[in-house]
């Protein structure tokens, strides 16, 4: 069996475009020489890999498994030619990291360590910041990724890692610490401390609220979470965080709530420039993604309906 790298390429494509008209414009070949070249592929697996639904292209069960393992190959075999362009050209061995705090707190430290013992002689920074801050960094060189929300910016890619759940935060022997989940309505009733304007989480807060006709005016306010938590800890009322926040959280007296009606949650991924390629930034994306698959950090966040 001699299945060739531009043969997955081509499965690739066929698979995510669905038509072969796409698909081939996306090889750069006829669409004559694409079915051609499916056709082979299947006779050389001795399987049928997708089927025909008018101008749509429908995987297989078989095909769907080769998809996934194609995927896997190319992408290590794209990495391995890119690290020896690296290397001819002197290979930069740092990796610089902007993070949120919840994941400078967690995940992205753990990945960085299993690069670490790959690579021993590199130099691996992880710089904790702002939403805003993070996206700055990327845009402007000093970080070569970033782990945020999405900006949404012609020159950024985003590779979304996760959904961030905001949860009514209180202590255990709060009148709602037994809830499975509550509305906007309860949670503006009890959380009489905010995040400081000009955080992301509390933007979304303000807009759930306004959405629900009401105004979200804290008592009190902080920036660090480490300052929130205490202020509850301490009996000085609750407030809203995300569901993330929860898996950091080592204290049995606090407790996280799913607030829903409507669900709020704000979008956690990779962001780096779209002219640059990096193998080491491929690869610590990858080691991530892993960690965040196994990871419990939004458990807080599981079981909230979908919005609408």
């Amino acid at each position: 069996m001699d299945i060739s790298y531009r043969q997955l390429k081509a499965f690739i494509a066929l698979a995510e475009e669905q038509n072969f008209t796409y698909a081939a414009d996306k090889v750069h070949i006829t669409q004559s020489a694409l079915s051609q070249m499916m056709k082979k592929l299947a006779q050389q697996l001795s399987c049928e890999l997708y089927e025909r639904k008018g101008r749509k292209i429908v995987l297989t069960d078989a095909g769907h498994h080769l998809y996934q393992e194609a995927r896997f190959i190319v992408n290590r075999l794209d990495k391995l030619v890119q690290e020896n362009r690296d290397r001819q050209h002197g290979y930069n061995k740092s990796l610089v990291v902007s993070s949120l705090y919840t994941l400078c707190a967690s995940l992205a430290p753990k990945t960085l360590n299993d690069l670490k013992k790959r690579y021993p002689d590199f130099t691996f920074r992880l710089i904790e910041e702002r939403v805003d801050d993070i996206t700055h960094s990327v845009l402007e060189g000093r970080a070569d990724i970033g782990i945020n929300t999405n900006p949404n910016h012609p020159d950024l890619n985003f590779d979304l890692l996760f959904r961030d759940y905001l949860c009514f935060v209180c202590r255990a022997d709060h009148p709602l610490a037994e809830q499975s989940e509550i509305s906007w309505e309860q949670a503006h009733q009890y959380a009489t401390i905010g995040v400081s304007p000009g955080n992301s989480l509390r933007t979304l807060a303000d807009e759930a609220f306004s959405r629900v006709g009401l105004t979200y005016d804290p008592e009190f306010s902080a920036s660090h979470t480490s300052t929130l938590l205490g202020m509850i800890s301490s009996g000085l009322g609750s407030t809203i965080l995300s569901s993330t926040i929860a898996g950091l959280n080592q204290s049995d007296a606090i407790r996280f709530i799913p607030i829903v009606q409507p669900v709020q949650f704000r979008l956690v991924g990779l962001i780096t420039r779209k002219d640059t390629q990096r193998a080491l930034v491929d690869e610590f994306a990858l080691i991530l993604k892993k960690h965040v698959s196994e990871s419990t950090l939004w458990e807080a966040g599981i079981g909230v309906s979908e919005p609408q």
